[in-house]
């Protein structure tokens, strides 16, 4: 029994990992009317704890406020929308109560990013808000000091830790609590360049900056006891050898950790870059600095079209986000004002595991966890069940369920306290039938 389990979990990681890339699907949301423009564009996307989409505009008003009094306010709304596209029933929000003061969303998004309990962080000028994913209520809001300009895109480490700094050069990296208060800084003054986004490591050692408009590259720095001792400039990650005497840096607009553990950076348009090899797509790289391979089909920049983004176009790349499972991609596009979707590209590896019709396994919540998870499923009848944990080398490190149980919901939890972190698979046996999942443990 232990050697077919341990190989059905070796064919498992396989089918997970084994791909070339992305390939493009779907759009989600087109903002209908709208052109290529460098004015406005969309310019944030994350994906809430419970697999649904939040999006908003840069610039962009969605909403006009009180206008018949000559007091007009424009209002620049958060979206957030099932899967399918179905439109939560709170969706969209304009204003926000926190603390008993209302604000309304009058500053238009720099950012999207998921707290590590599901929840929105929100980035706009000078502030940087977190939304209830359940109800689209204001939960706490951070005022940075004496900036009122645009703020980053939000990380967030496994630890609950944010990270948030200025688009403009002089200012700190905050790190803030998940209440959003203000624990210390990561840098006293970030200088070098004009950034729009950040990306951290699941321990905060780690954190990664683009290098808008300056095109340096992503700028890499570390901090062996983050909140103690500052992050310190540490190397710069892409660019390319042109010719025997031109190099070509990477100019990435957002820079965002994939659940695979690559950073992915969205190289500005063309038109910006005259780089027509290189720009108006994502690049992937370990963090070592490896280049692992770029997605994204770069639209002309003498003839633009705008109808593109249906085929996978690409202008302005201003986040990604995944779901649960890290099979599914959503990039927000700035020229293109949209949010494609983006599937896993298999590398030839064909998983033998099929469907089960007796139960139904669902993706551990949260994921990534640190260190406790919930798995759910579903018995269509009465039977013997057994939930087991495996690690990447198919070695069992837990049992989580071994009973017989009736038919209905069930739900078990996991510690991984006393594990590295890393990928583990927990498999699920009832009545003659398998079904497996990845999950990620992040300390």
């Amino acid at each position: 029994m232990k050697k077919m389990l341990t190989l059905l979990v070796a064919v498992l990681v396989l089918g997970s990992f084994a791909f070339g890339g992305w390939e493009f699907d779907d759009v989600l949301v087109y903002f209908d009317g709208t052109e290529i423009t460098n004015s406005y564009g969309m310019h944030g996307v994350t994906v809430d704890g419970a697999g649904n989409i939040w999006y908003a505009m840069h610039n962009y008003s969605t909403e006009t406020l009180y206008p018949a009094n000559g007091d007009t306010v424009y209002v620049y709304q958060v979206f957030a929308v099932q899967p399918d596209g179905t439109p939560l029933s709170f969706s969209p929000i304009s204003m926000l109560t926190i603390n008993g003061v209302v604000d309304t969303l009058s500053s238009s998004s720099k950012g999207m990013a998921t707290d590590n309990d599901g929840n929105i962080l929100h980035s706009v000028s000078g502030k940087l808000y977190k939304i209830n994913y359940t109800d689209g209520t204001g939960m706490a809001m951070y005022d940075f000091p004496d900036y009122t300009g645009s703020l980053t895109k939000p990380a967030v480490d496994a630890n609950g830790n944010v990270y948030v700094g200025t688009v403009g050069q002089g200012n700190p990296v905050k790190i803030l609590n998940s209440n959003l208060e203000e624990t210390g800084n990561a840098i006293a003054a970030f200088s070098g360049a004009y950034t729009r986004a950040i990306a951290v490591s699941s321990d905060g050692k780690d954190l990664y900056f683009g290098s808008t408009w300056n095109g340096i590259g992503i700028r890499h720095f570390r901090s062996e006891v983050p909140g103690t001792f500052p992050h310190d400039s540490s190397s710069t990650i892409g660019g390319w050898q042109i010719d025997d005497t031109t190099f070509q840096t990477l100019w990435p607009e957002d820079v965002s950790m994939g659940p695979d553990g690559y950073l992915y950076a969205a190289n500005t348009q063309i038109d910006f870059t005259g780089d027509a090899d290189h720009g108006s797509r994502y690049w992937v790289y370990a963090t070592d600095g490896t280049e692992m391979y770029s997605f994204g089909n770069p639209g002309d920049p003498d003839n633009p079209d705008i109808s593109e983004h249906t085929t996978g176009g690409m202008w302005n790349g201003r986040g990604c986000a995944w779901s649960a499972d890290g099979t599914t991609m959503y990039v927000a596009d700035f020229g293109y004002n949209c949010i494609t979707v983006w599937t896993q590209t298999p590398d030839g590896v064909d998983s033998p595991i099929t469907l089960p019709t007796a139960f139904e396994l669902k993706q551990n919540f949260p994921n990534p966890f640190n260190p406790s998870t919930t798995i759910a499923y579903e018995l269509h009848a009465d039977g013997m069940v057994q939930l087991t944990v495996f690690d990447l080398n198919g070695r069992e490190v837990a049992t989580l369920v071994n009973e017989h149980l009736n038919s209905g919901s069930h739900t078990a939890s996991f510690n991984g306290s006393n594990l590295s972190s890393g990928l583990y698979i927990y498999q699920l046996s009832f009545n003659g039938e398998v079904s497996a999942k990845n999950m990620m443990l992040v300390k």
